[in-house]
């Protein structure tokens, strides 16, 4: 096993001991380095380790504070069919914590790209994993009023919620158009995500098209960068390779 994955072990076991309570900074990385008996580098790099697993996180000027006692779960997320979303529908539930009756006017209607006066149920929900003590990420759900019904009262889904709105439009969603941005968690964020606010995250915007491009739904999902991995697949054709 390379060294900087021992060091890792190492501090993973002593923050699982209480040696270095969450909450507590852990000794500087000259310190560590001559704890273990390595370089700066070595402990830089286990530090990083653990760090990516969610348990560590840098403070400028400050240093290196333990987030966690145990390392969080990343989630791939590879979104490149409607397969991929169930997948992780099936994978994961969606808890509801709050629900309101809308009406689209101002910046609103930009972001969900409808028109003035539109009606929506907007369900804020947290998305779960079995065993995860966090949230794996925290999105605001915007489903079309007339098509609300089944939805409008369910505190958690255990399934993709287009899938149930197409049941209730009697109609296939025939696209699904996404953006992604970089963003920060405010506070209300980071609460809900048990993150530190400020933190980094991504931001992805889907909306959910039937039939003559009616939009049914519209999703705006944050998740903090400790907790997921993008992924993207790019394939050349054999005229490209060659």
């Amino acid at each position: 096993m390379p060294r900087y994955l021992r060091v890792a072990q190492h501090l993973r076991d002593a923050i699982h001991a209480g040696e270095f309570p969450v909450g507590s900074l852990l000794p500087t990385e000259v310190q560590l380095a001559v704890r273990y008996g390595v370089s700066r580098q070595t402990v830089r790099q286990a530090i990083g380790q653990l760090r990516d697993r969610g348990m560590l996180s840098a403070r400028k000027r400050i240093g290196t504070r333990v987030d966690a006692a145990e390392p969080g779960r990343h989630f791939r997320y590879g979104f490149q069919s409607v397969a991929d979303l169930l997948d992780l529908a099936a994978d994961t539930e969606m808890l509801v914590d709050d629900r309101e009756w809308i009406t689209a006017s101002g910046r609103l209607t930009a972001q969900l790209g409808c028109r003035p006066g539109a009606r929506w149920l907007k369900l804020s929900v947290r998305r779960v994993a079995p065993g995860e003590s966090r949230p794996l990420c925290c999105a605001e759900v915007y489903v079309d009023h007339r098509l609300a019904g089944p939805v409008a009262t369910q505190a958690v889904f255990r399934t993709a919620l287009f899938m149930l709105l197409e049941q209730t439009a009697g109609e296939p969603i025939l696209e699904i158009r996404q953006e992604i941005e970089a963003t920060v968690l405010d506070a209300v964020q980071a609460e809900r995500l048990s993150a530190p606010k400020g933190s980094p995250a991504l931001r992805i915007i889907r909306r959910y098209l039937g039939t003559g491009h009616r939009l049914m739904e519209v999703s705006v999902t944050t998740l903090p960068a400790d907790r997921f991995v993008y992924s993207l697949t790019i394939q050349r054709r054999p005229a490209e390779a060659g």
